[in-house]
């Protein structure tokens, strides 16, 4: 498979990783490249790849989604995540224990639509645990769009999207950005 990237210099390249593919054994990207963090398997957004070696410092990451019910303008998610390898699920938790991570996000409520009770929101990150952001939505009862493994009842694929990467190599700042999808939902957010 030939992949296009949305940006190149010599030592990084920033691809579009498709929802389904794998971040850990995307095809098509340049040899000697590998991914600098992963993506959830159905989640599409933009990759990382850098060079063996090669000194590059992520500076940002915007995920945005359309979730379940009507989310606050904005705030903080803080839980004690538990991934379970078995159910390939993660949940929060009321005290550390063994395998329990600390898990940090930032949100804002960018549109809600009230004929459909669905929220568009955008997420910064501060940890990046498995299934986070899908998880701490969910425990709030705010379950993203398609997401049927965390309680969705909307029928769609999932609607996250690793939209936007900032970062820093060799003294440089960099953006890598795809735009968001035309179809349900996103569709109903065109104007926000």
């Amino acid at each position: 498979m030939l992949r296009h990237a949305i940006l190149e210099t010599d030592k990084i390249c920033a691809y579009v990783k498709a929802a389904g593919e794998d971040s850990e054994k995307l095809d098509g990207i340049r040899p000697g490249m590998s991914a600098l963090y992963r993506l959830d398997q159905p989640i599409t957004g933009v990759i990382l790849a850098v060079m063996r070696g090669h000194d590059c410092v992520i500076t940002g990451k915007d995920y945005y989604l359309v979730c379940s019910g009507r989310c606050d303008a904005s705030g903080v998610m803080e839980d004690l995540l538990f991934h379970d390898r078995r159910s390939n699920r993660s949940f929060p938790v009321k005290r550390m224990r063994n395998g329990v991570r600390e898990a940090r996000l930032e949100y804002e409520t960018i549109a809600y639509n009230p004929d459909e009770d669905l929220s568009f929101v955008k997420v910064n990150l501060g940890t990046g645990r498995t299934h986070q952001i899908r998880a701490q939505f969910a425990s709030r009862k705010m379950p993203l769009a398609g997401d049927g493994k965390y309680g969705s009842r909307v029928k769609c694929d999932l609607a996250l999207i690793c939209k936007e990467v900032r970062f820093t190599s060799k003294g440089r700042e960099y953006t890598a950005s795809i735009p968001l999808p035309d179809t349900y939902p996103w569709e109903l957010f065109k104007q926000s």
